[in-house]
């Protein structure tokens, strides 16, 4: 299994990156159509009608979100620089294509800093979830 790591700057408080990974309705604004969560588990809903349901194996309130997707370990560790924004560290263990990631950073980044949705909302123009859609 390989590991990759990347790191990206937010203007935002650690609480509000935090909020956006670790909620339902902070995932539906960047990530998937839906993600609720029940038991520990998110049960999240893709473009395409797909679906996937990740356990979570640990959170720590603003500083850790570590869940299991597709049977993948991906984690997100946050700390507050000294101007009050967030260094993430997202690190994804697994098989799958480490730049898929690079999209939902991106979409992560965004939504917290800029308020922006970057996803198509088009089932015709959406790829696999794991290619990157």
């Amino acid at each position: 299994m390989s590991s990759t790591q990347w790191k990206v700057h937010f203007k935002s408080a650690p609480s509000e990156v935090y909020r956006a990974i670790s909620t339902p309705l902070g995932r539906s604004r960047f990530w998937a159509e839906s993600a609720k969560e029940a038991d520990g588990v998110i049960h999240f809903v893709l473009p395409g009608d797909r679906t996937a349901d990740a356990p979570i194996e640990r959170a720590v309130k603003d500083h850790l979100y570590v869940i299991r997707l597709f049977g993948e370990r991906i984690s997100f560790a946050l700390a507050q620089d000294e101007d009050r924004g967030t260094d993430l560290t997202f690190v994804h263990e697994g098989e799958t294509d480490p730049t898929t990631w690079v999209s939902l950073l991106l979409r992560l980044k965004a939504h917290v800093d800029f308020g922006a949705d970057l996803r198509n909302h088009d089932p015709t123009r959406t790829g696999n979830y794991l290619d990157g859609c």
